[in-house]
C-alpha cells in the first residue's frame, strides 16, 4: 500500500510504500505539520488515514 504525506504549507508532499516506511517518516519529522496522511489505491482513489497515524508523528 502506498501513502502520501500532506504537509501544511502545501508546497510539497512525501510517499511512504508500506506502513513501515510510513511510521519511519513519521517519526523522523521533527518541524514539519503534517495536515493530512492518505492511502493510495492502485485504482486512483485516495481516504484520509490522518487520525490512524496522527499519534506517531513526532514521537
Amino acid at each position: 500500500m502506498r501513502y502520501r504525506i500532506e504537509y501544511a504549507d502545501r508546497r510539497y508532499c512525501s510517499f511512504a510504500n508500506g506502513r513501515k516506511d510510513l511510521l519511519d517518516r513519521l517519526k523522523l519529522l521533527k518541524s514539519e505539520e503534517v495536515s493530512d496522511i492518505r492511502k493510495l489505491y492502485k485504482s486512483g482513489a485516495s481516504d484520509s488515514v490522518y487520525e490512524l497515524y496522527c499519534r506517531f508523528i513526532g514521537s
